[in-house]
């Protein structure tokens, strides 16, 4: 299996909600960029949906960067929620324990209307 380049793209909703999508591998070569996708300058988004729709694979690094936003943002009475996971990465969230800590929707969309 040939490793899909990690990408990440920001964006607002109107009413202040940040999208954060997140493409490709997501391994120990792209932890850092994930952490900067998710805490520019350490500092969370308070409202941020994580569209994980074009994410193929996901290893400790993402995890552990998605737990680190989770509780910065928590920490400002803020949320971050994830949206659309792969079934791949429904199943490595489900085997740590994370999608009882951080909710997954079915889309963006749902996230974002909760």
């Amino acid at each position: 299996m040939t490793p899909r380049p990690f990408s990440a793209v920001r964006s607002s909703t109107p009413d202040g909600v940040t999208v954060v999508t997140l493409r490709g591998d997501i391994d120990q070569d792209a932890g850092a960029e994930v952490r900067q996708a998710l805490l520019p300058c350490g500092v969370p988004a308070p409202f941020t949906v994580v569209d994980l729709s074009s994410v193929s694979f996901m290893d400790s690094a993402g995890v552990n960067a998605l737990i680190q936003a989770h509780r910065a943002a928590g920490s400002r009475d803020g949320w971050i929620r994830l949206a659309a996971c792969s079934p791949i990465v429904a199943e490595t969230l489900a085997i740590i324990g994370v999608d009882g800590v951080i909710r997954c929707y079915p889309t963006v969309r749902d996230a974002i209307a909760d």
